[in-house]
Order: C-alpha cells, then structure tokens, then sequence
C-alpha cells in the first residue's frame, strides 16, 4: 500500500502486551511529534499488531503516569495520523497472531520493505519501540 504523503518521521511498535511500558512510550513519542508538527506514520508490527484488535485488555491499561494505549491510538486517529499493520504479521507470517486477528486484514497494511526503503531514500527518521 502506497502511502499518498510524505513522512518525517517513522515510529515502529514493535511490542505488545508483554511489553506495555515500552509500547505506549512509542505511541507517546508519536504524539509528541505530531504535537511540535512533524508528519508522523506508525506501523505496527510483531506483537503490536495486537493493539488493533478489540479484546486485548492491556489496552486500556494506564502505566506509569502515562494514558493507555487505546487512548493513544485515538489521539492518533483523531489527529490524522496514518497508522498502518505490517502486512506479513497481519498475514501470520511474524509472530503468533492474536485473539481477533482476521479482522486486522481489514486495517490499512504496509510491507516493511517499503518502510526501510523510505527511511534508506528519503532520509526518514524511523524508531523503534
């Protein structure tokens, strides 16, 4: 899936329930950039492909000062921020897929080669949490 405008910053949620803290500081982070005007897209991938799903419970979950992750998520939404699946995990091929993972074939998708490719081209800023 072609993304139709240009990106300054990339940040990659790579963690999921397991990983709580370390996942909504990236999604934090996101905010923030997208705060000071920066034009950001989060992928999700490997077990962050979770946090798309409807019945994860540590979505809701709030840590160490900081709002949950489904809140997060509707900052992000809110502010038109594209938020995109890793097109193999959605497909299965990257990591045990969640509770409710077919309707995650329904969410906008990216290959991760396009990702790096951005990054590597157009000198994307790319995170990882």
């Amino acid at each position: 899936m072609t993304e139709p405008r240009e990106y300054d910053l990339q940040v990659v949620i790579a963690s999921g329930p397991e990983a709580l803290g370390r996942a909504v500081l990236g999604l934090a982070f996101a905010i923030s950039a997208v705060a000071s005007g920066v034009n950001v897209l989060v992928i999700l991938t490997l077990n962050g492909i979770t946090w798309l799903t409807t019945n994860e419970p540590s979505a809701e979950h709030k840590i160490n000062g900081f709002d949950s992750v489904r809140s997060y998520l509707a900052i992000l939404k809110e502010a038109g921020v594209a938020v995109r699946l890793c097109s193999a995990c959605v497909a299965g091929h990257c990591a045990v897929p969640p509770a409710g993972h077919d309707a995650l074939r329904e969410k906008p998708y990216i290959g991760l080669a396009e990702a790096a490719i951005r990054a590597a081209r157009d000198s994307v800023q790319t995170v990882v949490f």
